[in-house]
């Protein structure tokens, strides 16, 4: 927020000594560069905070997902729950982890890189296979 900050700072700077110039026009504009600009570090740093908690219990098996707290929770019975992995379709990608129960599909991880999927796929076979 800081970077946001001191850049508004300049650029308010430099479209108020303009206006006084008589460029009154690039004003307004600095003023939709710097919302802008904050609107989109502002998606980011929200879209940076995504969790998602994966809970065993003796029965069932519980994934909730969102930023500050669980805006979506999925409740699987452990018995019939299957965690499987599928390989990338594209060289390179990461592979993709599901859970499927009852026909229903949901994939774990989606936001994480190719590094901490590969943690994920081990932290969940010490645990599936315990």
């Amino acid at each position: 927020m800081q970077v946001v900050a001191s850049l508004a700072f300049i650029a308010f700077c430099l479209s108020i000594y303009l206006a006084l110039q008589g460029l009154w026009v690039v004003f307004p504009f600095a003023v939709l560069e710097i919302g802008f600009l904050f609107i989109c570090l502002y998606l980011r740093l929200r879209a940076n905070i995504n969790t998602e908690v994966i809970t065993f219990d003796e029965n069932s098996v519980i994934v909730e997902r969102g930023c500050y707290h669980a805006e979506k929770t999925w409740k699987y019975h452990r018995m019939w729950a299957k965690i499987f992995v599928k390989k990338p379709v594209t060289r390179g990608f990461p592979k993709q982890i599901f859970i499927r129960s009852h026909g229903k599909e949901l994939e774990l991880g989606s936001f994480l890189n190719k590094k901490d999927k590969e943690i994920l796929i081990e932290d969940l076979k010490h645990i599936v296979y315990a």
